[in-house]
């Protein structure tokens, strides 16, 4: 697994909870960019994990790349949903968590050829849901990380659901 930090025209350097979960991460993803990315004047910390495998069931493709955006105050609230660099149609009636647009105050990025994933750690997408379900730790090993993100990820989007 290779971790790379793009540091960008700012100089970007992730803060140490990040830094920390990508050694989490690292045990369940194969190659991940960390960098960051303002949109509307937010900054995002965006994590990209390159070539997630894709289930030969459902999908004419073998593999997606997976952008986190996590927003300023994570880990305190997570991402919502996660985006796939391109628009794929699934085998038979598709996926109702794909629809191509962004909800729930996500980013709109298909423009940039990155297409928004409905999904999250339970509770759906309201802040009070959130602080329900999203349970971080303060050890970064423990709880709620981009390891369980990139997980849960991985399976809904794999799942025939």
């Amino acid at each position: 697994m290779a971790i790379a930090i793009s540091p960008g025209i700012s100089g970007f350097q992730p803060a140490a909870r990040i830094i920390a979960e990508l050694k989490v991460l690292e045990k369940v993803a194969k190659n991940a960019v960390v960098g960051c990315k303002t949109i509307g004047g937010i900054q995002y910390t965006a994590v990209l994990v390159k070539g997630m495998p894709l289930s030969s069931q459902k999908f004419t493709v073998s593999n997606t790349d997976v952008l986190f955006l996590l927003p300023p105050e994570y880990p305190s609230l997570p991402p919502i949903g996660c985006y796939l660099n391109y628009p794929w149609n699934t085998v038979g009636q598709g996926d109702h968590h794909f629809t191509r647009q962004s909800y729930y105050g996500a980013p709109f990025l298909s423009e940039e050829g990155w297409y928004w994933y409905c999904v999250g750690l339970g509770g759906g997408f309201n802040r009070e849901r959130w602080l329900n379900s999203w349970r971080p730790h303060n050890n970064p090993e423990s709880g709620h990380n981009l390891a369980t993100l990139f997980v849960t990820v991985r399976h809904a989007v794999n799942s025939e659901d």
